[in-house]
């Protein structure tokens, strides 16, 4: 019978025919989920690149195109790139930066991102992600930062500088990494603190636990782990070039 011929050719088969196919059927990753889409370029053709995943090869990137779980993005001098997430969350990273996708799930009932931030300056903004709980870390060098609906900058080089413009950040020390978000440590809507909060004396405070800033405060978190957390001066900083251009995309966002 041609269904019992089948049968004696699959298993006649040669041992090594069989752990090959069997290899291959066992090593093959699973495909990458699409995680956002490049929503902006400034820059050459060859000064905002892509690196995939399951590549070795960098590619430039192209507006419009798909970013997938697992994505490098890095920019050269002069080049900036806004990646906007299924869910709404919008990123962009700034010149000289490197970005690092490395684990997202945007479909569960909280949705988890895990990135990385190796050098450079990012700009976040969470505040357009559609309503529901999120588990979101960006790993610096020196510092995790964990967002919870809110709009920050974080800017990675010797030491680890995170601004809070609105909402909240969770910032922790690197051994912090892949962990769960800490508990909330209070209720109700985020305030604009009154005055400066300081750790006691600038740097001589080591980073151990998550610290909460909220708008109008920054953190800078050194290579040895000490950390400072100051108010910083708005309207000086609303001059910066840098954060200006992010909030007129920000504005534009929300109409």
């Amino acid at each position: 019978m041609p269904g019992f011929r089948m049968k004696l050719l699959c298993c006649s088969a040669p041992p090594a025919v069989l752990a090959a196919l069997l290899f291959v059927f066992t090593v093959l990753p699973a495909a990458a989920e699409k995680v956002g889409t490049i929503t902006f370029l400034l820059g050459g053709r060859e000064e905002i690149q892509v690196k995939p995943s399951t590549s070795q090869v960098w590619s430039p990137a192209r507006l419009k195109a798909a970013v997938m779980d697992g994505d490098m993005i890095k920019t050269l001098v002069e080049s900036r790139c806004e990646i906007t997430l299924t869910d709404g969350t919008i990123i962009r990273i700034g010149e000289n930066s490197s970005f690092h996708f490395i684990d997202v799930n945007l479909k569960k009932q909280v949705r988890q991102l895990r990135a990385e931030l190796p050098q450079g300056e990012a700009w976040v903004n969470a505040s357009t992600a559609k309503a529901g709980k999120k588990d979101f870390q960006l790993k610096a060098p020196t510092a995790v930062c964990a967002i919870r609906g809110t709009i920050y900058d974080v800017a990675a080089d010797s030491a680890t500088t995170c601004k809070v413009y609105d909402g909240k950040v969770e910032v922790g020390p690197v051994t912090k990494w892949s962990t769960s978000m800490p508990r909330e440590t209070r209720s109700g809507p985020p305030q604009q603190v009154q005055g400066p909060v300081e750790v006691p004396g600038p740097f001589e405070v080591t980073l151990e636990e998550w610290q909460q800033i909220v708008r109008g405060q920054q953190i800078v978190v050194r290579k040895d782990g000490k950390f400072a957390k100051s108010l910083f001066d708005q309207r000086a900083d609303s001059t910066d070039e840098w954060v200006k251009w992010n909030k007129e995309l920000d504005a534009k966002a929300k109409k």
